[in-house]
């Protein structure tokens, strides 16, 4: 097998999202010098996604040099074959066990035999983390202390109906001063088997003239004005006599006139005393926290529901999202210091949620576009490449003579004006049928009539034939059928036709044999949707609902979006290294960084990788 015991080094950043569309006009301008040095140094191309452009299939197969079709990973949702029911893709829990989702070899697994050591910081799809040559802090599918990919609380005396937010828990108390609130924690199972939520109770009391609250938790004390956000605070949950599971959260205090207002984060387990494995060795997420402090360790940790939903302000939002971004750049500076051989991977998650979040500020055409919205907000997503810029910097003033340095984004982005019901555009071409009497289908498949029912659609752009042996209540047969049916659906989709303009909503529709090619193809969606620019799969398709109608205004506040199709968002390639390859792919470079650790082209070639090294 290769070895490779050399000084060299490798240092691969991933900043996910950024689109060659905004990179490259203010490259032109002077605005990112840093990137037209590393340009200057080597070489910048666009970058070949994958089929879905989704984070978490990028990021399997810019790791394992695989497509979805080996690696497994090919949504955020996923559909339980024994159930019809979502699953979120990312995480895989047992009680205290996690288990890994993600098929094929990633290319830190090969630092053991190679004797390449690494340093892998916040990769998505690394739950639990990989036993490696070196440091592995896991990203992406690591899940609040709850098991959830990140459940707040938010408790307020305002009389308001509650209705169900997605992405939390609201608390309507009633006025009192000081007010005791409880805060819901994990579930247990209990001596008798029943499951029960673990609980602590913490107080807040609102000074006279209603300027500041003190919260009160478990003997700590933090003192807010109204928009403030705590620091990382410790809670505790008592599972046994002897045992606790330890989270961190933060508060903001939303409003105190008239009304409180407060909101609880999700609680991120403690990287100092972590219930579930988050890092590899075991002690380094608290080696971490030791040296920087408390930090986030949910593998996504932007609360974007709570702007969604109103729960924070637009300006705690930007607040608490540049905060996460400081935390993970000192991470990397940090650990670039130590950095001494081998590969280096530090992965960004901001640009990727600065423009879901505040693309409508760009977008004149986009349904909650303001064109006298506060400068601030304007310029969020320009900002956000500049902070960027500051990282290839700091990339840069790093690398030693001989170093590769390679910046990558995943995908590209674009904007997310108006939302398509796909299970719907089923239901009215008869594809998929509902209970006598109902017109329009609730989450989660409750109305569908599985025993008419021919296709269905689950997740961001995915359709799956109900096919007979494979899904509870199929009713198409696994042959020739099933192909004609799949290219039927297809042809239709293509003509689907916006029903308030007439713009054509679908740009390309798949085959899943066509996309998605090895041992794990079975477990893909039978069709992937590949949306045109401005659509994309609403959050109704994404759950199993047919709402009536086929398509409304997304009036969300997450409104841009990659979830189209993949020829439509590249992404972009940065290198000090002059890059061979006429049309660079991601699936690219687990082949180049093999290649850094000292395999040869005849060992490359039985590693069933996709992809070609890029120097």
């Amino acid at each position: 097998m290769a070895t490779n015991a050399s000084t060299k080094r490798m240092i691969v950043i991933g900043l996910d999202g950024l689109s060659p569309e905004i990179i490259e006009p203010m490259m032109a301008a002077g605005k990112l010098p840093n990137f037209r040095r590393l340009q200057q140094k080597g070489s910048y191309s666009r970058l070949g996604t994958t089929n879905p452009p989704e984070s978490p299939v990028a990021w399997a197969s810019f790791a394992t040099g695989r497509n979805p079709g080996k690696h497994g990973v090919y949504d955020f949702i996923r559909r339980n074959p024994s159930s019809y029911l979502p699953d979120l893709s990312l995480t895989r829990l047992e009680g205290n066990r996690s288990l890994p989702v993600r098929r094929g070899k990633a290319f830190w697994q090969y630092g053991r035999e190679t004797g390449v050591p690494m340093t892998i910081l916040a990769c998505p799809v690394t739950f639990p983390p990989d036993e490696i040559n070196g440091k592995m802090l896991s990203g992406m599918g690591v899940p609040d202390l709850l098991g959830t990919q990140g459940m707040f609380s938010y408790y307020t005396t305002a009389p308001e109906t509650v209705t169900g937010d997605t992405g939390g828990e609201v608390y309507v108390v009633p006025e009192a001063n000081p007010l005791e609130l409880e805060l819901l924690g994990p579930q247990k199972q209990g001596l008798t088997g029943k499951i029960e939520r673990l609980s602590t109770t913490f107080q807040v009391r609102v000074s006279a003239d209603r300027t500041v609250a003190t919260i009160s938790l478990q003997g700590k004390e933090l003192t807010l004005g109204v928009g403030e956000w705590s620091p990382w605070t410790e809670v505790q949950f008592k599972v046994g006599p002897m045992s606790r599971m330890n989270g961190i959260l933060q508060f903001n205090l939303v409003a105190l006139k008239p009304h409180l207002r407060l909101y609880a984060s999700p609680i991120c387990i403690d990287p100092r005393k972590p219930w579930f494995p988050i890092s590899y060795p075991e002690g380094y997420g608290k080696e971490l926290a030791n040296d920087l402090g408390l930090f986030s360790t949910r593998g996504m940790p932007f609360d974007t529901w709570a702007l969604n939903e109103g729960r924070v302000s637009e300006e705690a939002f930007r607040e608490h999202a540049i905060g996460l971004y400081d935390e993970r750049l000192k991470l990397m500076e940090h650990e670039l210091k130590r950095f001494d051989r081998g590969v280096f991977f530090c992965y960004f998650e901001y640009p990727d949620i600065v423009q879901h979040m505040y693309w409508r500020f760009i977008d004149p055409k986009h349904p909650l576009y303001e064109a006298d919205a506060p400068e601030q907000l304007k310029g969020m997503i320009e900002d956000c490449y500049r902070k960027m810029d500051h990282i290839v910097g700091v990339a840069l003033d790093a690398a030693r003579d001989g170093d590769a340095l390679i910046v990558l984004s995943d995908h590209g982005f674009t904007t997310f004006r108006r939302a398509a019901h796909v299970d719907s555009w089923l239901r009215d071409n008869g594809y998929l049928i509902l209970k006598g009497g109902v017109q329009a289908g609730g989450p989660l498949f409750q109305d569908v009539d599985w025993s008419k029912t021919r296709a269905y659609a689950l997740g961001f752009g995915g359709i799956y034939i109900n096919t007979r042996g494979r899904e509870p209540e199929g009713i198409v047969a696994p042959d020739e059928s099933r192909e004609a049916l799949k290219r039927e659906i297809a042809e239709k989709l293509k003509g689907w036709l916006d029903p308030d303009n007439g713009a054509q909503m679908i740009h390309a529709v798949y085959l899943n044999q066509d996309i998605f090619k090895g041992p794990e193809a079975h477990l893909a969606p039978d069709l992937y949707i590949g949306f045109n620019t401005g659509y994309g799969a609403s959050w109704q398709t994404a759950l199993g609902a047919s709402p009536r109608g086929l398509a409304e205004n997304n009036l969300k506040k997450w409104s841009g979006t990659h979830l189209v199709d993949p020829s439509l968002v590249p992404g972009v390639l940065f290198c000090n290294r002059r890059v061979t390859v006429s049309d660079p792919t991601l699936y690219d470079f687990a082949p180049t960084i093999l290649r850094f650790m000292g395999f040869n082209d005849k060992q490359l070639s039985t590693q069933d990788l996709d992809g070609r090294p890029l120097f």
